[in-house]
C-alpha cells in the first residue's frame, strides 16, 4: 500500500526516479552488474588479501631461520672466543714457564760458572762489599740465592736420574716381555706338536685366561697327527699314502688313505659345515707331486686341515665332546674307519691293523715285512 504525500514531496520524488520512459528492466541489470562487479571485486581482494598474507608467513619464517642462524653463529663465536682465550692463556703459561726455564737455566749455569771457577765465596762478596751499611744483607740475600740455586740444582739432577731410570726400567721391561712372549709362543706350539690343538682360535682365547682355563680343562683329549707318508705302487701307477694316527683318550689306531680321499672329505665336509670352506686345504698338483720337499708341505697342510676339522666337530657336536668315543667319531666320519681284511680276525694290537692295510692299498703289490709298519715311537 502506497501512502499519499503532500503534492511537494511527490514532486521531489518524482524528479528524483528515473524517467516513465525507461524501463523497470534496466535498472534491475544495472543492479546486477554493480553486484557481480563488487563480487569480482571482493575475489580480487580477498585473493589480494591471501597472497599477501602467504608473503608474511614467508617472510617471517625466513627471518625465523635468520634469527635461529643468528643465534647459532653467535653461540659459535663465542664458543671460538672461548678456545681462543683458553688457548691465549695456555700460550701465555707456556711463554711464562719457557721464560722461567731460561731464566732457572741461566742462573743454575751462572752459579756452576761460579763454582767451577771456585770464586764463589771471594767474588759475591766483592761485588756487593761497595757499601759498607749493606754488606751483610747483601751477602745473606747471596747466600740465599745460592742455596736456592743449589736445591733446584740438586731436583733437577734428581729429576734427570729418575728419567733415565725409568727410560732404562722400561727398556727391561719390553726385553721381558718379548722374552717371555716368544718363551709362551714356543711352549704353545710345543703343546700343540705333543697333543694337538686346543679347540678354537689360541690367539682369541688366550685373552681371556678364565676361558681359556676353561677349555683346556673340558676339551675333548682327541689328537690326530700324520706322522708320514708311504709310496705306494709302482712307475706311473704310484701314489702317496697318509698315515693318519688318532688317539682318543686311551683308543688309538691308525688310518691311511690317499689324497684323493681327503679331497672327497673335504667336498663332503663343505656341503655340512660351511665354515670348512675357510679351512687351509691343499690344493691338486698334477706336476711335481713326487717332490720330497712337496709331499712334506702337502703332510703338514693335511695335518693341519684335520686337527681344524677335527675341532670343529668338537664344537658343534656337544654329545661327542661329552664322551667321546671311538664308534662316535667313525659314526660321524667314516673317513677315520680302519677296515680289516675279510677273514682275518681282529687282533688287540694296533700294529698288525697298520700292516693288514698296505696290501688292498695296491693291486700288484705283494704283503711286505712288518718293520715297514711305524713304530709308536715314531708317532
Amino acid at each position: 500500500r502506497v501512502d499519499v504525500s503532500p503534492p511537494v514531496q511527490v514532486n521531489a520524488l518524482s524528479n528524483m526516479l528515473p524517467s516513465a520512459t525507461v524501463p523497470e528492466s534496466m535498472t534491475i541489470n544495472e543492479l546486477r552488474q554493480a553486484i557481480v562487479a563488487m563480487m569480482n571485486r571482493k575475489d580480487e581482494l580477498e585473493e589480494q588479501n591471501r597472497s599477501l598474507r602467504n608473503l608474511l608467513d614467508g617472510e617471517m619464517e625466513h627471518s625465523a631461520v635468520l634469527r635461529q642462524e643468528m643465534d647459532n653463529l653467535r653461540r659459535k663465536v663465542a664458543e671460538q672466543e672461548e678456545r681462543h682465550a683458553a688457548k691465549i692463556q695456555a700460550l701465555a703459561r707456556y711463554r711464562e714457564n719457557e721464560v722461567l726455564k731460561v731464566q732457572l737455566k741461566k742462573y743454575v749455569g751462572a752459579v756452576q760458572m761460579l763454582k767451577r771457577e771456585g770464586q764463589t765465596a771471594e767474588v759475591l762478596p766483592n761485588l756487593w762489599n761497595i757499601d759498607g751499611e749493606f754488606t751483610i744483607p747483601e751477602q745473606k740475600q747471596a747466600e740465599n740465592n745460592e742455596e736456592l740455586a743449589n736445591s733446584y740444582e740438586r731436583k733437577l739432577i734428581e729429576v734427570a736420574e729418575m728419567h733415565g731410570e725409568l727410560i732404562e726400567f722400561n727398556e727391561r721391561l719390553h726385553r721381558a716381555l718379548m722374552a717371555k712372549e716368544a718363551l709362551v709362543s714356543q711352549m704353545r706350539q710345543e703343546l700343540i706338536d705333543l697333543r694337538g690343538p686346543f679347540p678354537g682360535d689360541l690367539s682369541q682365547t688366550s685373552e681371556d685366561q678364565s676361558l681359556s682355563d676353561f677349555e683346556i680343562s673340558n676339551r675333548a683329549l682327541i689328537n690326530v697327527w700324520i706322522p708320514s707318508v708311504f709310496l705306494r705302487g709302482k712307475a706311473a701307477n704310484a701314489f702317496h699314502v697318509y698315515q693318519i694316527y688318532i688317539r682318543i683318550k686311551d683308543d688309538e689306531w691308525n688310518v691311511y688313505r690317499r689324497y684323493a680321499e681327503f679331497r672327497s672329505l673335504h667336498h663332503k665336509l663343505q656341503n655340512k659345515y660351511h665354515q670348512v670352506r675357510t679351512f687351509n686345504f691343499p690344493p691338486k698338483k698334477a706336476i711335481g707331486n713326487k717332490d720330497a720337499k712337496f709331499v712334506e708341505e702337502r703332510r703338514k697342510q693335511l695335518q693341519n686341515y684335520l686337527r681344524n676339522v677335527m675341532n670343529k666337530i668338537i664344537q658343534t657336536v656337544p654329545e661327542f665332546t661329552v664322551s667321546p668315543k671311538k664308534e662316535t667319531l667313525i659314526q660321524l666320519m667314516p673317513f677315520f674307519v680302519d677296515i680289516q681284511p675279510v677273514g682275518e680276525p681282529v687282533s688287540k694290537c694296533n700294529r698288525s691293523r697298520v700292516t693288514t692295510r698296505f696290501p688292498k692299498l695296491s693291486r700288484h703289490h705283494q704283503r711286505e715285512p712288518r718293520n715297514l709298519e711305524p713304530q709308536s715311537g715314531d708317532l
